[in-house]
């Protein structure tokens, strides 16, 4: 089976956390270092993020809909609402 990279984290925690949504959805994915080093800690570096090539596109597609999904908004206190 063939792990191909389906997207990069900026940094190791990001990652972890892409991961661990993936994870929750039954989508099977693993980290790679996104440099020439494995991690030494924590890693600011980024991080790649791969799935067995079968599964890629879904596993990519699953995290842009869960990371969007995962997002707060909030409301800007200064937007006065409908204007006349």
């Amino acid at each position: 089976m063939e792990w191909v990279v389906f997207a990069t984290a900026p940094d190791q925690m990001t990652a972890e956390m892409w991961q661990d949504l993936l994870s929750q959805a039954q989508i099977r994915c693993q980290l790679r270092a996104g440099d020439t080093y494995g991690f030494l800690g924590v890693s600011a570096t980024p991080v790649r993020l791969v799935a067995p090539q079968e599964e890629a596109e879904i596993a990519r597609d699953a995290l842009e809909t869960l990371v969007q999904l995962s997002e707060i908004g909030i409301d800007d206190p200064t937007s006065q609402g409908d204007s006349d």
